[in-house]
């Protein structure tokens, strides 16, 4: 098996990065959040991780965040600044902070969740205007496109029409301010009507939508897009956000001897790429996802013949079923590794510890002891089945047993320091190299 070589230039590289990249004083805060603690999540991680002037951001809303970007273009430089949820207002919050980082391109796709919330069609035309002309006054060489808002089934006929009065708005407004208009919205309405690319009402992009995104872009990124759809149908259907992304991973093409990062949302909401930047590390985590969803969709990273798994699962069914003992969760999760083990007999498994909950989440009460049971009886089966356990929990936890404050933003999920944390665990023992050091 080749060795993957690491070189010192990534220390220079990250220097030179955070130099160009300070902080600027932000607009006013958002009047109003769908979901406030995952745009927390999100955007308390991203202010924290650099952009260098070679990067292709992509920033925006939905379809953005949910995006496979780097891979489906196949480059890291590529980096995904996209928050699901959000307005124009709540990219006009955070737009200074990447556009200091002075990035070779940057796509934005916003405005379908201001439709959503009845915002006023002016109001989201001059915000699109004054996210670009901010951009602009900071980084003026970099180029600017925007991504139309795509008229998606779930809009009813007000909707539909706010959606197409504000792109012609913006249309309209692309020589003066200096972005170059793109309309995704007719390459894909089709295809969201028929539910070829969809089928939640157009929320949520399958493969087949991705790969009509990544192609209607192809000439401004100016890379061929990889990305091709491959549906399959599993028995257990855990939730829409699942057929979603495991459609969208079966889009990609396969890799050799990569990292694959695989588990629930602790996994799906990680930046793992950013924070351990040689290109060697794939994101296969779904928000959401139980330990038999996981297991089901094992043959989705087979061909990608990975070095090594590090796996970390278990949260959501002790969440689904709060009843279930550790035991029963334990045996399924059992199973899981021993599936794993005999599929990949040539991959390097790490488990990693459950995490606990903190009091602020309402799952609490009934979560940690068994939690707690269900590593105990994980770090005892390590010896049996030849796998690495790796004591995450405890480095996350306070004096009381909880997931520290310090390291969560909704007592479920984590921070950028919670993660920082995790990732330097992650690289001890020369088991992946870490972009830079925890503070």
């Amino acid at each position: 098996m080749k060795k993957i070589l690491y070189f010192v230039t990534v220390a220079a590289a990250l220097v030179a990065c955070l130099a160009g990249c300070s902080k600027r004083p932000s607009v006013t805060e958002p009047q109003w959040y769908t979901n406030p603690s995952y745009f927390q999540e999100k955007n308390g991680m991203y202010e924290e991780m650099p952009l260098s002037p070679g990067n292709i951001v992509m920033v925006g809303d939905d379809y953005i965040d949910r995006g496979l970007w780097n891979e489906f273009f196949g480059d890291t430089a590529i980096k995904n600044r996209g928050i699901t949820y959000d307005a124009t207002e709540h990219v006009l919050s955070r737009i200074e902070g990447i556009a200091s980082c002075k990035p070779l391109k940057l796509f934005l796709s916003v405005g379908l969740n201001d439709v959503l919330h009845g915002t006023r069609n002016e109001t989201v035309v001059a915000n699109v205007t004054e996210i670009f002309r901010k951009v602009a006054e900071i980084s003026p060489m970099t180029k600017l496109y925007y991504m139309d808002i795509v008229s998606i089934p779930a809009f009813n006929e007000k909707q539909a029409e706010a959606a197409s009065a504000i792109n012609e708005a913006v249309r309209s407004q692309a020589a003066k301010y200096n972005f170059e208009f793109i309309d995704v919205n007719a390459e894909l309405e089709e295809g969201l009507a028929d539910g070829t690319f969809s089928w939640d009402g157009g929320k949520l992009l399958n493969g087949a939508g991705y790969e009509a995104l990544a192609r209607t872009i192809e000439r401004q990124v100016g890379k061929m897009h990889l990305n091709h759809p491959d549906e399959i149908e599993y028995p257990l259907e855990v939730s829409d956000y699942y057929k979603h992304r495991v459609s969208v991973f079966r889009s990609l093409p396969e890799t050799e001897e990569k990292i694959v990062m695989l588990g629930n949302s602790l996994i799906n909401n990680g930046l793992w790429s950013e924070l351990f930047p040689m290109g060697y590390i794939i994101n296969r985590g779904i928000s959401g996802d139980v330990i038999d969803g996981v297991c089901q969709r094992l043959d989705e990273i087979k061909g990608d013949n990975p070095d090594k798994i590090f796996l970390i699962t278990g949260t959501n069914d002790l969440v689904n079923n709060p009843d279930e003992t550790a035991l029963a969760v334990f045996g399924r999760y059992e199973n899981l590794i021993a599936t794993i083990t005999r599929e990949f007999p040539d991959t390097q498994l790490y488990v990693q510890s459950i995490l606990p909950l903190n009091p602020k989440s309402k799952y609490h009460d009934s979560f940690n002891a068994r939690a707690a049971e269900i590593n105990k009886l994980l770090s005892a089966a390590a010896g049996r089945y030849g796998y690495f356990y790796l004591d995450i929990a405890s480095l996350l936890s306070d004096e009381k047993g909880d997931l520290n404050d310090d390291y969560t933003t909704d007592g479920i999920h984590l921070s950028a320091d919670g993660y920082f944390v995790w990732a330097a665990e992650l690289a001890k023992g020369n088991r992946m190299m870490l972009q830079f050091k925890v503070k």
